[in-house]
């Protein structure tokens, strides 16, 4: 049977990937005290540059440090210092050792701004995020609604942050527009409600999207690469459907754009962690945005297209670039435990990725809270937990769970609650307020 994972894939910009895999971008939580990049990046990147993936993407990298999904964020905030500079040459030099490609992850957490560093976050209406998990480990807070002058100021902030990875050796951006950040917030019904010209109808709600694009592309010039990650649908009732998200990929197949990304969900929505549609109540086992994304797949004219979310069976790469218009494979997770997994696929040394998140569970005289809502949240998300603290233990180049045997839900909560404490209270220099953070400087 033909491999079609192996097939190279040439981008509209004319850049080359060299086979159908990419590792998605995952936060890692791993910059200093400044939101600069930092060795453990480096360490982390080059294992993954060598795991037989074409492209990585980095997780968060923030354009604005005050609005951070974690407090261990990279940051790109205006002029960069040269030692920041070199920071971030490393990376890319890092990422890059295999020859394969690596774009940054551009984005602004918005209204789901990490609460420790900053309690009150960006959005495009000052309505708070219904966070699932937010609401029972860290509360949730309205957002400032953010002025046309800001607006402005983020087209910008993107478009010079895009320009710096160009300049310090990164192979290309993406632009984070999916899971309830702030991009993603203002193509949302739900957390939109605008009455200029950046909310109600649909083409004012992805206007800023469209905005930084052009920026942005006119920034880096037209041969490199730029991608947009964005929901097939926010699965909430009165949020962005599939039939909106499917409109709004239709204009961003005619800006010129390199990839398109698609996800689905966000964190006041429990699909995001494991494919179970709100909508429906289905639990999807894999290829979560598949069904969600057929109205985009039959849209897109021009532009690659990538799926991401619980893909995990060579044969189900194999059929959805065969016969469902699907260009490239997003996986995440997986990479957490089996680094060298795309490598395997490729050669045909393994036929499936494992389901860490399948291994996870309270201690059996636990489990009786998943009858509740928040201990369903909790076990949920825990698979995410246990992934951040596999990426530090790499990072470090520390023994880390290979197999998913060694996931204690209860110990990996505590773990990663006073990690990201102590990582917000060693920031510096932000003009910001939050449960942790104070403004000191």
């Amino acid at each position: 049977m033909k491999n079609n994972i192996e097939e190279q894939l040439e981008l509209p910009c004319g850049s080359m990937l060299s086979n159908r895999l990419c590792k998605t971008a995952m936060t890692e939580g791993l910059s200093d005290e400044l939101n600069r990049s930092t060795d453990e990046l480096c360490t982390l990147y080059e294992k993954w540059s060598k795991s037989g993936a074409s492209l990585l993407i980095t997780g968060n990298v923030q354009i604005d440090r005050r609005y951070m999904e974690r407090a261990g964020n990279v940051a790109i905030d205006g002029k960069q210092s040269n030692l920041q500079i070199e920071k971030l040459k490393k990376w890319a030099s890092a990422a890059k050792i295999n020859g394969n490609h690596c774009w940054v992850q551009l984005g602004h957490a918005g209204r789901q701004t990490d609460a420790r560093v900053n309690k009150v976050g960006l959005g495009p209406s000052p309505i708070r995020s219904r966070n699932v998990a937010g609401q029972i480990l860290m509360p949730s807070y309205a957002p400032k609604e953010i002025s046309i002058s800001e607006i402005g100021s983020i087209i910008d902030k993107f478009s010079y942050a895009a320009k710096v990875c160009k300049e310090v050796g990164f192979s290309g951006i993406q632009i984070h527009s999916a899971h309830g950040y702030l991009l993603s917030s203002f193509l949302n019904p739900l957390a939109n409600v605008r009455t200029d010209s950046y909310g109600g109808k649909l083409e004012n709600r992805y206007r800023l999207l469209l905005e930084i694009i052009i920026a942005t592309r006119r920034s880096v010039g037209p041969n490199f690469p730029i991608s947009v990650k964005i929901n097939s649908s926010d699965f909430l009732k009165g949020g962005l459907t599939d039939q909106e998200s499917a409109t709004i990929c239709k204009a961003l197949d005619s800006k010129g754009i390199d990839l398109i990304e698609i996800s689905g969900g966000n964190y006041e929505n429990l699909a995001i962690f494991r494919g179970k549609d709100a909508l429906n109540d289905k639990n999807i086992n894999e290829a979560y945005f598949l069904d969600s994304s057929k109205e985009i797949l039959n849209t897109i004219k021009n532009t690659p297209i990538m799926l991401t979310g619980g893909i995990r069976k060579l044969s189900t790469m194999n059929d959805l670039i065969s016969n469902h218009n699907i260009d490239m494979i997003g996986l995440a997770r997986p990479l957490c435990g089996l680094i060298d997994g795309p490598k395997k696929l490729i050669k045909k040394e393994i036929y499936e990725l494992p389901k860490y998140e399948d291994k996870i569970n309270y201690p059996f005289f636990l489990r009786w809270l998943k009858i509740f809502r928040f201990g369903k949240v909790i076990y949920k998300a825990a698979i995410l937990l246990w992934c951040y603290d596999n990426i530090i233990n790499i990072s470090k180049n520390k023994p880390f769970d290979t197999k998913g045997e060694k996931i204690n839900l209860i110990n990996i909560i505590i773990k990663m609650y006073i990690y990201e404490w102590k990582k917000a209270s060693s920031l510096r220099e932000i003009k910001s307020r939050g449960l942790v953070y104070r403004q000191n400087f």
